[in-house]
């Protein structure tokens, strides 16, 4: 089985014990907002983060633009490492502004340049800038996080020595066209319930048939 195989025998196998997943915003700057809150926490704390962001600032993202960066790290404090995500934040918002004239995002959508624009961003990386692609304007763009990483690589979809960044480049060549956002849904979902760092339950995973770690 080549990896592309494998790639979308992983994506029928997870719809089948998954599902397809619910998709939720679809604003690309609140995604992109979100995401950078998302780094090393859950999803609750990175909502609640949101949330508190939002409620302080009358959701008004001029507002978030112009306070002090103090002022978004106390707002953000529930999901971990505020400081570097208030700046990043402030930097974003300011990025925006200057680029698009006001606080939307929806035209970025259209230019091929995205992903590295987005990247430019000091503190915005590629996956950052691809869920933001994905989820805000359906690209097919696929974002790797830490479950995806560890499962593709146990699996064999990517070589073990691929470095995240390649990781992108090589899943791009593999990927069959719109199935980006629930392979990446569900293969987070794997990677929390089963596809554990420590202890994976292969005996139950539903892709232990074809994962190369499972064979060995």
């Amino acid at each position: 089985m080549t990896p592309a195989e494998k790639l979308a025998k992983i994506h029928e196998l997870l719809l089948e014990k998954y599902g397809k997943p619910e998709i939720g915003d679809k604003d690309p700057l609140s995604i992109l907002i979100k995401t950078i809150l998302s780094q090393n926490t859950s999803d609750l704390n990175r909502d609640r983060a949101y949330d508190a962001l939002m409620a302080k600032f009358g959701g008004n993202f001029e507002k978030i633009m112009e306070a002090d960066v103090a002022e978004i790290e106390e707002a953000i404090k529930v999901g971990g490492l505020a400081k570097q995500k208030a700046a990043t934040i402030k930097r974003t918002l300011k990025w925006v502004k200057e680029n698009f004239g006001k606080f939307d995002l929806t035209e970025l959508c259209d230019d091929p340049e995205a992903e590295k624009k987005l990247t430019s961003i000091k503190g915005v990386g590629i996956k950052t800038a691809r869920v933001t692609l994905l989820f805000g304007c359906q690209h097919d763009s696929f974002p790797i996080d830490t479950h995806i990483y560890r499962v593709l690589k146990r699996t064999g979809v990517i070589p073990q020595n691929a470095s995240r960044e390649k990781a992108h480049t090589i899943v791009d060549e593999l990927i069959t066209p719109k199935i980006a956002d629930v392979l990446h849904l569900n293969i987070i979902r794997l990677g929390r319930e089963i596809c554990h760092a420590r202890k994976p339950k292969c005996e139950i995973c539903p892709i232990a048939a074809i994962c190369d770690y499972r064979k060995a």
